[in-house]
């Protein structure tokens, strides 16, 4: 029953938040557990800077204790040139971490020893940015203002929940630390992941949860990792993960979209001569002016910058 939304543009565009929210907006009633966007090409970070998001919970002396703890492990691997605060609810906050001089393959170490935390998650980590809640994407865009920013490509998320908890943790998009910021947005079910998630383990992912989305990034992650392109692990995908699906995978320069063998979860796709868009219903298109067509039972479609 989940929504999911997709749209790359070759050029830059100031209205690419607004562009996805309305898409959202459109798919609302496919769920309200939680609401999500991964944005790329909106921020500009140096090529040793990253962004890590974190969301703490408890009170105020609780919530310093935390962050202190979160400063040590963080100057272990680079040195934090800013912290902002996103969100100061009773219960939680969301922070963002600007950590400078650290390279991607220590993010993934940076991040699990963070996990390690009572009372902390990484939201995300990279150079992009992940906005995610429970409830609408209504309320995520009053939280965070994604409406409000420029980018390149983005993709999104309306959850009706099967499985896994409803939580902002919880919520996708789902992040792989194995390959520099790749995300995954899924509709439906990978009814083989476990023994997929067994495999993936013994080749060093380290999964968080036990949602089946997760299993979907981490899976396309390893193919990238070796030296698979898009196309050729979204193939083997299709071949390998069983179950009824449709789900959308971003990288730093690249969309794919990617649907079950029997076609059980819906997907269409939209072309124009510098946008590209992805959606679970038609609906979700009509205000791009695009020419649309329903992806087939298997197929599997990349679009670039």
């Amino acid at each position: 029953m989940c929504g999911i939304v997709g749209i790359l543009s070759k050029n830059r565009r100031e209205d690419l938040g607004s562009l996805v929210i309305e898409m959202m907006n459109r798919l609302q009633h496919r769920g309200r557990d939680g609401a999500g966007v991964a944005l790329y090409g909106g921020i500009n970070l140096k090529d040793t800077e990253y962004l890590v998001r974190l969301e703490i919970q408890g009170e105020d002396e609780e919530r310093k204790r935390l962050i202190d703890a979160v400063e040590d492990i963080m100057n272990h691997y680079g040195n934090i040139k800013s912290i902002s605060s996103i969100v100061e609810d009773a219960e939680y906050y969301i922070t963002d971490f600007l950590i400078e001089r650290v390279e991607f393959r220590q993010i993934k170490k940076l991040a699990l020893e963070i996990q390690e935390l009572e009372n902390v998650a990484v939201l995300s980590a990279g150079k992009f940015e992940m906005f995610k809640d429970v409830g609408t994407i209504k309320k995520v865009n009053e939280i965070y203002g994604v409406s409000g920013k420029g980018g390149t490509h983005a993709i999104g998320h309306i959850r009706f929940s099967t499985e896994s908890g409803v939580d902002r943790y919880h919520a996708h998009p789902f992040q792989s630390f194995l390959y520099p910021d790749i995300t995954v947005v899924h509709n439906g079910q990978i009814t083989n992941y476990w023994n997929t998630r067994k495999k993936l383990e013994a080749k060093g992912h380290y999964f968080t949860t036990d949602n089946d989305t997760e299993c979907i990034v981490h899976y396309i992650a390893d193919k990238l990792i070796d030296g698979f392109s898009l196309e050729d692990a979204l193939e083997s995908a299709v071949k390998d993960l069983d179950g009824p699906f449709a789900f959308i995978i971003a990288t730093p320069d690249e969309i794919g979209i990617a649907k079950d063998k029997l076609g059980l979860r819906p997907a269409m796709v939209a072309e124009g001569d510098d946008l590209f868009a992805i959606s679970s219903e038609e609906v979700a298109l009509e205000p791009l002016g695009l020419e649309t067509e329903y992806l087939a039972p298997g197929d599997y479609r990349v679009y670039r910058m």
